[in-house]
């Protein structure tokens, strides 16, 4: 079993950080976030996962992946119970709006009803069906012949989502899956015992990938999954992939430096920080009290992180209460 990577972590916290960011800011800096920031996770998904050859195998980590589901599903219930004990609504509105919600796994605007009450957690649905998904075609095909069929069905799966959004987030799934796939071809380079692959070639991969995500970043491409927007398609996919080769080439860069342990601790509780940011009240409350979106930002990342730390704090002292 290969030693937990420090970078992954640090590579996964500034992108858990600049989530919270990019949710309250416009403009150039919105831009570059969203040109990479939750395809990211996606790609280390598949980086550090075991490959998966057996039905057997795949059968067997289902209960564990369909847990996340459960959760996605129990979050989107508590912010409808936030907006209930809020905004005083009609509570029967309200659960039939979160029932769409959970059908749905997307948050939609417009038409005869908006629902927003998914929040953040299209991305846990969308993670559990793309990681089956993946999993299984691992079982059935060479991971060679994997990235084809999943490239196949992201451009019909793209071609869907321009005129309907389906259900569970269909037309997104396989386009994370695709992802993934490439984060599982990237670790083969990564960890290729060819010395000339990690001292020349690699320096040489991440400066054409850093060159092609400024030029993306130049021209305002980016890529915004849960909305279904991915200009020119092939080329914001491309972007994506180059911006997370880039952030992750930058945490390998800085995992020695002191200030990397705290990014580092950050995204080893990404779901935390995922479910926090959901549940903080924000959307439901006091982001209204608050004009500039600068401070909003500010605002919301000491408070997420705020309650991170403070759940971390009670874990280990629990841990440590239950070892006397």
């Amino acid at each position: 079993m290969r030693k937990r990577l420090v970078w992954v972590d640090i590579a996964k916290g500034i992108a858990i950080i600049l989530m919270i960011i990019g949710h309250e800011i416009s403009g150039n800096i919105r831009t570059f976030i969203f040109s990479f920031h939750m395809p990211l996770f996606f790609i280390l998904s598949g980086f550090t996962s075991g490959a998966v050859l057996t039905y057997s195998k795949w059968k067997s980590k289902l209960p564990k992946i369909l847990e996340m589901l459960i959760l996605a599903i129990f979050m989107i219930i508590l912010l409808s119970v936030e907006k209930v004990l809020v905004w005083k609504g009609s509570v029967s509105q309200i659960a039939l709006d979160t029932l769409i919600g959970i059908f749905q796994g997307s948050n939609t605007y417009g038409g005869v009803h908006a629902i927003s009450t998914v929040g953040v957690m299209w991305f846990l649905i969308v993670f559990v069906w793309a990681k089956i998904l993946f999993d299984l075609l691992q079982v059935f095909f060479d991971n060679k012949y994997i990235g084809v069929i999943l490239g196949i069905i992201s451009y019909f799966a793209y071609l869907i989502s321009l005129h309907h959004w389906l259900p569970q987030d269909l037309d997104i799934i396989p386009i994370a899956a695709l992802f993934m796939w490439i984060g599982s071809v990237l670790k083969q380079g990564y960890f290729s015992e060819k010395i000339n692959i990690k001292k020349y070639t690699l320096p040489i991969f991440v400066f054409i990938c850093f060159v092609y995500w400024i030029i993306c970043l130049q021209n305002s491409i980016n890529i915004e999954m849960a909305t279904r927007h991915y200009p020119y398609f092939l080329v914001s996919v491309i972007e994506a992939v180059a911006g997370t080769v880039v952030i992750s080439y930058l945490s390998i860069g800085i995992q020695n430096f002191k200030i990397s342990n705290y990014v580092a601790t950050i995204g080893k509780h990404t779901l935390s920080v995922l479910c926090i940011h959901h549940l903080d009240f924000y959307w439901v409350f006091w982001g209204g009290l608050i004009s500039s979106p600068w401070l909003a930002a500010l605002a919301r990342l000491i408070v997420d992180l705020g309650i991170l730390m403070l759940v971390i704090l009670f874990q280990r002292f629990y841990k440590r209460k239950i070892t006397l």
